[in-house]
């Protein structure tokens, strides 16, 4: 007898679409960047300098006497400079009129770049950039004014959160459109809480919380969520599921992300460490556990649909949502 002989894609050819759908990634990710040049550049400089200052680090050590910490100094850098560039790509999602989105815009570069010199300068001269006690009385105002600059980031988040949940943006007319833009809300959402814990971590006067409780992680949770839960939804866009299935997926990831953030905020609140086991914990390893799963089942459901970049549908009948990293950006009236 002869043996059966199952025909189907050759490794070869899959490995050739994955490679392809990766450069039209790579691709469509650089346009969305280079129509938000300056804010790219900006994002990037924190990126680069924070990196930078994390070398000098390996190089000489983590502490610049009398007070200054160059890791906090590096990873302050890194996180704004990855949060002006995850700003970049959602921006077009406000629907900013051209006057408004200049403002905004320019307000968000200037803003970056005075924090990260003030976080930066400091640290390299020896100093506690918010709370020094062996600098100056300019030094002491330079931590003022880092403070008043860190609100008005907040101040300028909160207008584009005000568009992205009440206005109706340049995606948000398509059914993938609509589905990413749940995903932007939720991210928002979780952001705030990012940003509450850093209000914390200021009246605090720094991160440690009771006998071993941190506010870092908590802080950075919510700030990633902006990144995770619009994830979910960009994959299940591009694979062209915008029917209830996939908006539940949505929901279900920005759920359990602000359910990470709730059980992280509850851990911390006893001063408690987020690795030390307590019914927080397993509540913030389950909630990360399911995020981790509607993610994968996004990824395959991209993954079926042949890694698609744009043009997903919602099913045959329905026309292309057009929800890709390089659409042109649509400039409301207002």
């Amino acid at each position: 007898m002869s043996a059966g002989v199952t025909v189907g894609v050759s490794p070869r050819k899959e490995t050739a679409g994955a490679a392809t759908a990766l450069r039209r990634l790579v691709s469509a990710t650089a346009a969305a960047f280079g129509r938000e040049r300056a804010l790219s550049l900006a994002g990037l400089l924190g990126v680069a300098l924070g990196s930078g200052v994390l070398a000098v680090l390996a190089a000489r050590g983590r502490y610049v006497l009398p007070e200054g910490d160059l890791y906090k100094a590096g990873t302050f850098d890194i996180a704004i400079g990855l949060y002006v560039l995850t700003l970049a790509l959602l921006l077009p999602l406000a629907g900013f009129g051209r006057r408004g989105l200049a403002g905004w815009r320019w307000c968000m570069v200037g803003l970056a770049l005075y924090v990260y010199a003030v976080e930066t300068v400091q640290v390299a001269r020896g100093l506690d950039p918010r709370f020094t006690r062996a600098g100056s009385p300019a030094d002491q105002i330079l931590g003022i004014t880092l403070g008043l600059a860190a609100l008005g980031i907040i101040a300028v988040f909160v207008v584009l959160a005000w568009r992205f949940f009440f206005r109706r943006g340049a995606w948000a007319d398509s059914p993938g459109g609509a589905l990413v833009l749940t995903g932007v809300r939720y991210g928002a959402a979780a952001t705030f809480v990012g940003f509450a814990a850093g209000f914390w971590l200021s009246a605090n006067q720094g991160s440690a919380v009771g006998e071993t409780g941190n506010l870092l992680p908590l802080h950075a949770a919510g700030f990633h969520g902006l990144q995770a839960v619009p994830l979910v939804a960009l994959l299940s866009a591009w694979a062209g599921a915008a029917g209830t299935a996939a908006r539940r997926r949505v929901h279900a990831a920005g759920l359990c992300w602000l359910g990470l953030c709730a059980a992280l905020w509850w851990q911390t609140a006893a001063g408690r460490s987020v690795l030390e086991p307590s019914a927080a914990t397993a509540a913030a390893a389950a909630c990360a556990l399911a995020w981790l799963a509607t993610t994968a089942a996004a990824a395959l459901a991209w993954a079926r649909a042949g890694f698609r970049v744009q043009g997903p549908r919602a099913d045959a009948a329905d026309p292309p949502a057009q929800v890709s990293l390089d659409q042109p950006a649509r400039i409301s009236p207002d």
